[in-house]
C-alpha cells in the first residue's frame, strides 16, 4: 500500500503536467496563428503601399516631361501665358504626388515598426527548448 501510494501519486502529477504542458502548447499554437494573421495583414498593406508609391513614381515622370508647347515645337500657336500656366499646374501636381508619397512612406515605416514586435513575438514562439545535456 505504501509504494501505491507514491506511484499513483506521481502518475496522477504526470497526467496533470501532460495536460497543462498540453494546453500551454495549444495556446502557443493559436497565439502564432494570431501573429501570422496579423502579420499577412500588415504585409499585404506594405504590399498595397509600395505599389502606390511605384504608380506615383510613374506619375512624377510623367509629370515632369515637358510639353511640347513649352518647348515650342508644338505645331498650334501658344501663348506665353498658356505655358506658364501648364508649367505651374505640373508644379502643383508634383508637390501634391509629393505629398502623398510622402504620407504613403510614413505609412509603410509605421506599419514596420508595428510588424517588429509581432516578429519578435514569433520568433520567441518557434523557439525550442534546449534538452540540458545528460
Amino acid at each position: 500500500m505504501s509504494i501505491r501510494f507514491p506511484v499513483c501519486a506521481a502518475a496522477s502529477l504526470f497526467i496533470v503536467f501532460s495536460g497543462s504542458l498540453l494546453a500551454q502548447q495549444q495556446e502557443g499554437a493559436l497565439e502564432l496563428q494570431r501573429l501570422q494573421a496579423a502579420l499577412s495583414v500588415i504585409n499585404a498593406e506594405i504590399r498595397a503601399n509600395l505599389d502606390q508609391v511605384m504608380a506615383l513614381q510613374e506619375a512624377i515622370k510623367a509629370n515632369s516631361r515637358t510639353p511640347l508647347e513649352a518647348q515650342g515645337r508644338s505645331p498650334d500657336a501658344v501663348s506665353f501665358d498658356d505655358v506658364a500656366a501648364a508649367q505651374r499646374r505640373a508644379i502643383e501636381n508634383d508637390a501634391a504626388i509629393n505629398a502623398r508619397l510622402d504620407a504613403i512612406l510614413a505609412r509603410s515605416a509605421a506599419l514596420e515598426a508595428e510588424k517588429q514586435p509581432l516578429l519578435e513575438r514569433i520568433r520567441e514562439l518557434l523557439q525550442v527548448p534546449q534538452a540540458s545535456p545528460r
